[in-house]
C-alpha cells in the first residue's frame, strides 16, 4: 500500500532520514519506534507532504506522492494525526471534528459522526464542550477522531499515548486496535515500545536516521538489541 525508498528528508541545511526504506501493506498496523531524534516524526511529516523530500521515493498504492500537496496527499485518504493533538483549542468538539470533513458532503458526514461518537462515547458527552477545556485523553480522543472524519485509508499516529495516565494509554491502543480491524491501515510512532510492537504487525527500528531493524512485532519484542535499548528489559 505505501512503499518508502531510500527516503532523505529533513529541515532546511538538516537532513534527518537518510535513506530510509520501508512499506506498510494494506490492513496492516505497522509501528516505528527509536529514540528521541531517530527520524520517526520527520518520516510521517515526509509522507504527509508537510517537508519535502530531497530524494528518494515515496509510493501510495502505485502513485508516487512525494512531490504533492498536503491536501491532495490527504484526499487520497493518507492522513496524519500529529503528536501534541493540534487541535483548534478556541472552537468546539463538534466544530473540531466537522473541519476533518470538510471536503464531503453533509449526509457523509453525519454518518462518520455517528461513527466517531461510537468509538468515542465521551466526544458525544462533549460535543459543544470547547476543546481546550478537555482533559489530554479526551483531546487525544478528539484529534483522532477528527482524522477519522476523513474516512482515512492510511492511518498515521504520531505519539498518541504522550502525557496520558496508564489507564488511558490502554484505552488509546483499544482503540488503534479497533480501528485496524475496521480496515484501517496504520503507521503508528510511539515511545512506549512495548504496547507498539505488542500491537502491531510489523515494526521498524529508525537510528540515526536510517532503519536498523525490521520485523514483526513479535520478533521485535524478542530481539535482545531491542529489549536493552527500547524496551528496558
Amino acid at each position: 500500500m505505501l512503499r518508502i525508498e531510500n527516503l532523505h528528508a529533513g529541515y532546511a541545511d538538516l537532513e534527518v532520514l537518510h535513506g530510509v526504506d520501508l512499506e506498510v501493506n494494506e490492513g496492516e498496523i505497522v509501528a516505528l519506534i527509536g529514540a528521541n531524534g531517530a527520524g520517526k516524526t520527520t518520516t510521517l511529516r515526509a509522507i504527509s507532504g508537510v517537508i519535502p523530500v530531497s530524494s528518494g521515493s515515496i509510493t501510495f498504492e502505485g502513485s508516487s506522492i512525494d512531490s504533492w500537496r498536503s491536501s491532495k496527499i490527504v484526499a487520497e485518504g493518507v492522513v496524519q494525526v500529529p503528536e501534541a493533538r493540534k487541535l483548534f483549542a478556541d472552537m468546539s468538539v463538534r466544530e473540531n471534528l466537522r473541519l476533518g470533513a470538510y471536503r464531503r458532503g453533509r449526509s457523509e458526514m453525519d454518518a462518520t459522526f455517528d461513527e466517531v461518537f461510537e468509538l468515542f462515547p465521551r466526544l458525544q458527552e462533549r460535543a459543544s464542550q470547547i476543546a481546550g477545556t478537555l482533559s489530554g485523553g479526551e483531546q487525544q480522543m478528539l484529534a483522532i477522531g477528527r482524522a477519522l472524519m476523513t474516512k482515512p485509508r492510511f492511518l498515521m499516529l504520531d505519539e498518541p499515548s504522550l502525557g496520558l495516565a496508564p489507564k488511558l494509554v490502554a484505552d488509546i491502543f483499544d482503540v488503534v486496535r479497533n480501528i485496524g480491524k475496521n480496515g484501517v491501515t496504520v503507521m503508528l510512532v510511539e515511545q512506549n515500545a512495548v504496547r507498539a510492537l505488542e500491537l502491531s504487525d510489523r515494526g521498524y527500528v529508525l537510528e540515526n536516521g536510517v532503519v536498523a531493524l525490521h520485523g514483526t512485532g513479535d520478533e521485535l519484542l524478542g530481539n535482545d538489541r531491542v529489549r536493552e535499548a527500547y524496551l528496558g528489559l
